[in-house]
């Protein structure tokens, strides 16, 4: 292979690694309205197939998150399941577009196949009469597909520094066939979704200091909008439809497998059948993977 294609190639790889979700854990239940916590963790490993001489990918991704409740014994919450079959390609015509330059120089596209559940079997209500979610047992269970162009720009800021700058839209499609039963008025079928991304500091700010811990800093803010019947919520009710995750992460120098996050989430319970319980707003604190190597990104990016 070529150098030049080569190093396209690892450009590419690593785009579509810093889009994957991380595995994480919060210290306790946070400031909100978050029921009280030991943590809150996911695991979320992924396996790559890709060719050397094309710019794609296909990412397999199961993921279990699961609550520990600060209570006797220590109980958890059935945990929630998550595969995702993610094929990834660079939009190699963005770059010569207006698209490149009404927004960044290079974009991939991606789709997903993804499957959520709860692994339970009981019935979605307690009973018909009451109409009571049952949070204990009930089956939560759906398919989606997920559909998203990612546009970044990753450019050396000088000898030890670079920068990511990254805009993200997609759009997660629910068919009503593929619920199960309790989740066809209530979830929501449509979600679309706007997410900015920002790693490293814009320019050189001959403050060396300043320099490092903006280095290792990312800010990673998503917006989102559900669309779809969701339990009698009127269209454009925003204390039902509106998702707002706003992440800030550290990496620290001498800790490189691990980052630490503040988390601010405002919307659906992203915990499986717990979405019918109540809207969340939090601020979680806890340590994260760390899906960058600082070193070969500052080389690679030169």
């Amino acid at each position: 292979m070529p150098e030049d294609d080569s190093l396209a190639y690892e450009k590419f790889l690593t785009m579509v690694n810093a889009n994957r979700e991380q595995s994480y854990m919060t210290f306790g239940s946070g400031i909100g309205n978050m029921e009280p916590l030991i943590m809150e963790a996911k695991f979320s490993p992924s396996y790559f197939f890709s060719r050397n001489q094309k710019l794609w990918a296909v990412m397999i991704n199961p993921q279990v998150q699961l609550r520990m409740l600060n209570e006797k014994s220590l109980p958890i919450r059935n945990p929630s399941y998550r595969v995702y079959a993610t094929f990834f390609q660079e939009l190699k015509f963005w770059k010569k577009s207006f698209l490149g330059k009404l927004f960044y120089d290079n974009a991939l596209w991606y789709g997903s196949y993804a499957h959520h559940s709860n692994g339970q079997s009981g019935a979605f209500f307690v009973s018909d009469t009451t109409r009571e979610v049952n949070f204990n047992d009930g089956n939560f269970s759906t398919d989606f597909l997920e559909f998203g162009v990612y546009t970044y720009r990753a450019k050396s800021i000088s000898k030890n520094y670079f920068s990511i700058r990254g805009i993200k839209a997609s759009l997660e499609y629910y068919p009503r066939p593929w619920y199960s039963e309790g989740l066809k008025d209530r979830y929501g079928s449509y979600r679309v979704f706007t997410h900015v991304g920002i790693v490293g500091p814009q320019r050189n700010l001959q403050r060396p200091r300043l320099m490092q811990w903006l280095q290792r800093s990312s800010l990673e803010m998503k917006v989102g909008w559900i669309f779809g019947r969701m339990n009698g919520a009127a269209p454009l009710e925003a204390s039902n439809r509106l998702i707002v995750d706003v992440y800030y992460k550290y990496y620290p120098a001498w800790f490189d497998e691990i980052a630490f996050f503040v988390r601010f989430y405002s919307g659906q319970d992203y915990y499986n059948i717990y979405f019918a319980k109540h809207e969340l707003s939090n601020l979680s604190f806890g340590i994260t993977s760390n899906i960058m190597n600082f070193k070969q990104a500052v080389k690679l990016f030169e």
